[in-house]
């Protein structure tokens, strides 16, 4: 038996030395791989997509490929990857479009699991955890530590806040607020709900037990029963005495409030957000605002 190992690695392509490309792989000319980061088999990676140290990207991955966005019009457009990501078989990622900031971003530390995706202009912050088969729709963002169980589909401009936990199956329409268990009981015989506190996220934040017994009175005072969230909100931030988490919690729930719809992230919808601009290589940001494309002179 003759056996052929192939690799399609264009001229361009900037990998470390000691990045290791499994076979049948295609790297694109504008493709950055750091040290360390291993690609299995058949592993997809085009566009002007930068992947950090460290990371395990598992077979049948395809990342930076173009928008399945109707505005996008072709310009060049960047997918961004930090470190010690562990993205399972056949998780896909997309670059940005122009109108959203020209930029998807995945932090470092994350875990997305088999067949989960992340579409153009998303941000997936750091310490995450994105289930099998969990699809963010364009614009979302994913706070730092937070989990997304199996199945969930999460709706165009939404947040899931930092260290929350979204039950399996669960649609996202809505902001999801920080270290909260939102879920749809039953799997859709219920709307989705705040059901309380994610004990967990509170462990993994390292915050201190009277923070955590703070954050717990105060999410079941917001959301124990069906008063006015707004006024239960003005009342905590007029106290004194709130604690920095369940100050950010309270912020969090007045920014969904503004927002369309209860996505606070509505308002950058048609202009790049500030995440963008934190992000983008200082030259990405130059040619942008010449209405240039990445390898545009």
């Amino acid at each position: 038996m003759e056996l052929s190992v192939t690799r399609e690695i264009a001229d361009g392509a900037r990998i470390a030395p000691d990045a290791r490309i499994g076979c049948f792989c295609v790297i694109g000319p504008h493709v950055l791989i750091g040290p360390g980061t291993v690609l299995g088999r058949r592993v997809t990676i085009i566009g002007n997509t930068h992947v950090g140290a460290d990371n395990v990207i598992d077979d049948g991955c395809v990342l930076g490929a173009v928008p399945q966005d109707l505005k996008f019009r072709g310009h060049d457009t960047w997918l961004l990857i930090g470190d010690r990501n562990r993205l399972g078989p056949n998780v896909t990622a997309h670059v940005g479009t122009e109108a959203g900031g020209s930029c998807t971003r995945i932090g470092s530390d994350n875990v997305l699991a088999v067949g989960a995706h992340v579409a153009h202009d998303c941000y997936v912050d750091d310490a995450a955890y994105l289930g099998p088969a969990v699809l963010l729709a364009g614009h979302v963002r994913v706070e730092d530590g937070a989990v997304i169980e199996d199945g969930t589909g999460c709706h165009h401009f939404t947040t899931v806040g930092r260290f929350s936990r979204v039950g399996a199956r669960t649609p996202i329409r809505r902001d999801v607020p920080p270290f909260t268990h939102f879920s749809s009981l039953g799997y859709y015989t219920r709307p989705p709900a705040v059901l309380g506190v994610h004990e967990e996220g509170l462990a993994r934040a390292g915050l201190s037990e009277p923070e955590c017994d703070d954050l717990r009175r105060t999410i079941a005072y917001l959301f124990d029963d069906e008063q006015a969230l707004a006024v239960k909100v003005d009342q905590l931030l007029a106290r004194s005495d709130l604690s920095a988490a369940s100050r950010a919690l309270c912020v969090f729930c007045r920014r969904t409030a503004s927002g369309k719809f209860g996505r606070h992230r509505e308002v950058f919808r048609g202009r790049m957000p500030p995440e963008a601009a934190e992000c983008l290589p200082a030259e990405a940001l130059v040619k942008i605002a010449r209405g240039k494309g990445a390898n545009q002179p």
